[in-house]
């Protein structure tokens, strides 16, 4: 009598097999590490400066701050908006993703998740100051290498800023948009 376990062990180990010679990677990706894919591959960083001693933000000047998200183009069709709140979201520290900001299951308008169907407000009652997000650009392609590892690549990371186009092309940390006073 054939033992179910032993011959589910074999299919799965068949299948397995069949599926590394059907991808082609065979035994040169045998044993090779892949890092963590990067997780803001398709997104955007935003960064308040916060270098007060030179011009940057305070604390207080950040108190109330708000996002507002508009159906692209423009800026007349507000979705929906992120307050910062205490112990949320803080913008001081670091920055933010407008992937990570807490935006509502529940819009009025369907929403996408492509970031380039929106424009993004910023808004700092306290500064009294607004900083347009739009234009988004975003493209991956494939990654270089082995062929091994699985991760795509930014290739194109382009917005404007307050009128400003803004060119954040690749993967290396700190690409983003920098809100200054």
């Amino acid at each position: 009598m054939k033992s179910p376990h032993l011959l589910s062990a074999f299919s799965i180990v068949a299948l397995t097999g069949a599926g590394t010679l059907l991808s082609g990677c065979g035994d040169k990706c045998a044993g090779v590490y892949c890092s963590p894919c990067n997780a803001f591959i398709d997104d955007i960083i935003v960064y308040i400066d916060v270098d007060s001693l030179h011009g940057g933000f305070r604390r207080a000047d950040l108190a109330g701050g708000y996002a507002v998200r508009y159906v692209a183009p423009g800026f007349a069709r507000p979705i929906d908006t992120v307050r910062q709140v205490r112990g949320g979201t803080n913008f001081y520290n670091g920055g933010v993703t407008l992937r990570s900001l807490p935006w509502p299951a529940m819009v009025s308008v369907p929403a996408p998740s492509n970031l380039e169907s929106y424009n993004f407000r910023f808004v700092l009652p306290a500064t009294n100051r607004t900083y347009d997000l739009s234009d988004i650009e975003l493209q991956i392609g494939e990654s270089g290498g082995d062929g091994c590892c699985g991760c795509g690549q930014n290739t194109r990371r382009r917005f404007v800023l307050n009128g400003v186009p803004v060119v954040a092309d690749g993967d290396g940390s700190g690409r983003g948009a920098v809100l200054q006073r």
